[in-house]
């Protein structure tokens, strides 16, 4: 959990220098990622029957991710989220049996094209990204660590509710997390340690390639069940008084985290509004004013929509007043919490109980 100073103070130079750039890179994004493709190609012509058919369009493809996430990590000057990408670039590489030394030669001609292409006030910022995802790549192992172990009764619970997940019993997966509740787990060790363990798992269990989309899919929806499951029983405390909003910010799809900080501010006495997946900027100041919310927690998926949420949280403190204490967290963030504070957040929540316990110190009582 952190909190965030100075977060009403205009930008600095080199913020807006650094969002600028960031720009830049994101509407010449195509260009840059056909001149990167081509030089590559030609200049390791062995490339091309590996990436059969099309290589020019997958590495065209490859390097307008690469540059989303740079522009990502420039807007927020933060090394980390494009270093934090590449290694998850590499995982994938690694377990698709693909080497990774064409990632690292794709970086070195993408670096190469940008130095050549922006202005050399950005080249030291952009030189710290690159410096910072060649040292990820030099570690000794870049496939993402298991997120259970059994050696918990925990972790045994949640292995065997991956179990059943995985062989496509959903009431089975169920009759796990139920069983463990009725045998004194608490909902909340619930969610903590079998259900998001879990999910964390089916997510790096899917990016190495190890379980299709359709696995993944049916996962997320045996555990949206289950959380419902757990709902019911759960007592909440009394109300507090104060009114949340929580949603996913336009462009992530990915509301599971979304639910779990809903589900925990509610049982914490919390009046909640789950707005779920892609809620564009204007929507979330509607529902903020048509809800009367004390706060807003909004979650990022992919460091690409950071720069969607610092549009909304501008949107926020232009069209409010007083404006709510505003919130972030999701995977976008995981490697560079500061960012929070960098685009006008509140603070950052890397979980829902911690988003609780900040927003308990930033909010002020009603009652």
């Amino acid at each position: 959990m952190s909190h965030a100073s100075n977060r009403h103070a205009e930008p600095t130079a080199d913020q807006v220098n650094a969002r600028f750039a960031a720009d830049m890179l994101r509407a010449r994004m195509a260009e840059l990622a056909d001149m990167a493709a081509t030089a590559l190609l030609r200049a390791h012509p062995g490339m091309s029957g590996r990436y059969r058919p099309e290589p020019s369009t997958k590495w065209k493809e490859h390097y307008c991710g690469r540059l989303m996430d740079l522009a990502a990590a420039m807007s927020v000057a933060s090394p980390g989220v494009f270093a934090t990408q590449v290694a998850w670039a590499a995982a994938a590489f690694r377990a698709r049996g693909v080497p990774l030394e064409d990632l690292s030669t794709s970086l070195s001609v993408l670096r190469a094209t940008l130095r050549r292409e922006v202005p050399d006030v950005d080249a030291a910022l952009i030189d710290a990204c690159f410096e910072g995802a060649t040292r990820v790549l030099a570690s000794a192992d870049v496939t993402p660590p298991s997120c259970l172990s059994v050696d918990t009764a925990h972790g045994r619970v949640a292995a065997e509710y991956l179990l059943a997940i995985l062989e496509g019993d959903r009431r089975a997966a169920s009759r796990v997390v139920m069983d463990a509740v009725a045998g004194g787990v608490s909902i909340r060790d619930a969610y903590n340690h079998i259900l998001l363990p879990v999910q964390r798992e089916v997510g790096r269990m899917w990016h190495i390639n190890e379980l299709s989309v359709a696995e993944e899919h049916f996962a997320t929806a045996t555990t949206r069940s289950v959380m419902a499951q757990l709902c019911a029983l759960a007592k909440a405390r009394e109300p507090v008084g104060l009114t949340l909003i929580v949603a996913a910010a336009e462009g992530n799809t990915h509301d599971l985290g979304v639910r779990v900080v809903a589900d925990f501010f509610e049982l914490a006495g919390w009046r909640v509004i789950e707005l779920g997946a892609d809620v564009p900027a204007v929507d979330l100041v509607r529902a903020v004013v048509d809800y009367g919310a004390d706060a807003v927690a909004i979650s990022a998926a992919m460091p690409s929509q950071i720069s969607t949420i610092e549009d909304s949280i501008a949107l926020l403190r232009r069209d409010l007043n007083p404006c709510p204490t505003i919130i972030v967290g999701g995977p976008a963030f995981g490697g560079c919490p500061e960012s929070a504070a960098k685009i006008g957040a509140d603070g950052y929540a890397a979980s829902a109980e911690a988003a609780i316990e900040l927003a308990h110190s930033l909010v002020p009582r009603r009652i």
